[in-house]
């Protein structure tokens, strides 16, 4: 069973995660989910599937953004603590990550049966 799609990031891990690796990382990220929501709304994807796989994609994406924010100073460092965020990006931008993985290991329900839904490399 193959990937119905991906996501390619990990070409721009670097040893050391500094915050402007994180607002890079953040800002490859974006386009590709635009892309994706495209895709999955034109796909056999079956329709219930699709809102919540819509959505839940949606919700990591303001994730990363959030991220990109805090990174680069759109969020001022007085505010972080109304967010609860400690000045960890790389732990933030790890959750967002895993939370993307875990979506991508999902099985989506297609007019052709279950696949494999999104490769994250």
């Amino acid at each position: 069973m193959k990937w119905k799609y991906s996501i390619k990031v990990k070409h721009l891990f670097e040893d050391e995660t500094t915050t402007e690796l994180i607002i890079k990382l953040c800002l490859c990220l974006s386009p590709q989910f635009k892309s994706l929501k495209d895709k999955i709304e034109k796909s056999n994807i079956l329709s219930d599937n699709k809102d919540l796989i819509i959505e839940e994609l949606e919700r990591i994406e303001d994730n990363f953004d959030f991220t990109r924010k805090l990174a680069d100073g759109s969020i001022p460092k007085n505010e972080w603590a109304n967010y609860s965020f400690n000045g960890d990006f790389e732990e933030e931008f790890n959750g967002n990550l895993s939370e993307l993985y875990d979506l991508g290991d999902e099985r989506v329900m297609t007019t052709i049966g279950l696949e494999k839904f999104i490769c994250i490399t």
